[in-house]
């Protein structure tokens, strides 16, 4: 999962980056660690030779947005189409540092990087259906061309709204279409709002409607002080809980970016528990057993043939995978089984 950090210069885009990385930030460009206590669990009991959690690959090398002229530059959009998601980090707190403008407005810096997002993705459409009106296989019901031409006039008007992609209805066709071009504004996007010290572990009034409207539109939003959760990440993993504490908070910024992110995937977490490797596999919500398979490895998911499956409420209830077996809490699942969030599976294929 590659995760792009986007917004202004000031924003607080690479502090967040380092902190969200927990002291691992090594350039531009580090892997994550998802935080899952029933991983760690599962280890705990397991003791494995090899440990292997599901990780979120976050990426602080992507242009920032400019307050004038060109909003974004071609690196920009070339880079950010590459990602699965951008995450928009919003200045929220006074810095001297901001040359883009002097007033703190996070609702303006949070609506005029949306907006730009939906414009770039409303002129590839409109260049692209000028071209199809001249196109005599755009007549023909069922062609290629006819096909992409009926989905992006739907997409058209919406986008002209300003409605980004993500939070349109759209049918088989328009999901394939969408992704072959890789529209920005069809990329799950999640906001963080960068607040001041003031406000740490509140959500400041005036963007309480804002987060509202954002969940609306199917993007999660929430509120962070990015220096401060910096400093938390640099203190030994032992001593974070207390001092997280003091400050009336549950989590440091790494778990609400990775869940932010889970949410905004759709995304779930199955476990593949042995003595040489254990480890945490996400995968998105509503996918099969087959599916799984084939996170696994390709190979695996060919030569399917049942899925030994206990889940993790099951497993810690018994203590171990061997003891849920004895107690007859294995069920064997076929190709269509939907995978729950915290699963523990193991593969029957041929081999």
């Amino acid at each position: 999962m590659k995760v792009g950090l986007i917004g202004f210069s000031s924003s607080g885009k690479s502090t967040l980056y380092r902190a969200a990385a927990q002291g691992r930030a090594k350039g531009d460009v580090t892997a994550v660690p998802v935080p899952d206590p029933r991983f760690e669990a599962i280890v705990e009991q397991v003791k494995p030779k090899k440990i292997t959690p599901a990780t979120v690959m976050l990426f602080d090398d992507l242009d920032s947005a400019q307050g004038s002229g060109r909003m974004f530059s071609q690196k920009f959009v070339d880079e950010a189409r590459k990602m699965d998601l951008l995450l928009h980090v919003v200045r929220d707190f006074d810095s001297p540092m901001a040359s883009y403008h002097t007033e703190i407005d996070a609702l303006r810096d949070e609506e005029n990087i949306s907006v730009e997002i939906v414009l770039a993705d409303l002129q590839i459409v409109e260049n692209r259906l000028e071209r199809l009106a001249k196109s005599l296989t755009a007549k023909n019901p069922g062609s290629p061309d006819y096909i992409e031409k009926q989905v992006f006039e739907k997409l058209k008007g919406p986008l002209e709204d300003g409605i980004p992609i993500r939070a349109m209805d759209l049918d088989e066709d328009g999901e394939t279409i969408c992704r072959n071009y890789q529209f920005l504004s069809a990329k799950p996007m999640v906001v963080a709002f960068n607040v001041s010290e003031d406000h740490i572990g509140e959500v400041p009034a005036h963007l309480v409607p804002r987060i509202a409207a954002l969940a609306a539109k199917a993007t999660p939003a929430f509120t962070v002080c990015a220096p401060l959760e910096e400093e938390v990440a640099q203190l030994d993993a032992s001593d974070q809980p207390d001092f997280l504490s003091s400050l009336g908070l549950t989590e440091p910024a790494s778990a609400k970016v990775i869940r932010a992110v889970y949410e905004a995937l759709g995304l779930i977490t199955f476990f593949t528990a042995g003595e040489n490797e254990t480890r945490a596999w996400p995968l998105r919500r509503g996918s099969n057993a087959v599916k799984a398979a084939g996170t696994i490895h390709t190979d695996i998911a060919k030569g399917f043939i049942r899925a030994e499956v206990v889940h993790y409420d099951v497993y810690r209830e018994y203590g171990s995978l061997d003891a849920a077996y004895s107690a007859g809490k294995m069920s064997l699942e076929g190709k269509e089984y939907v995978i729950q969030d915290g699963d523990l599976l193991h593969i029957r294929n041929k081999s």
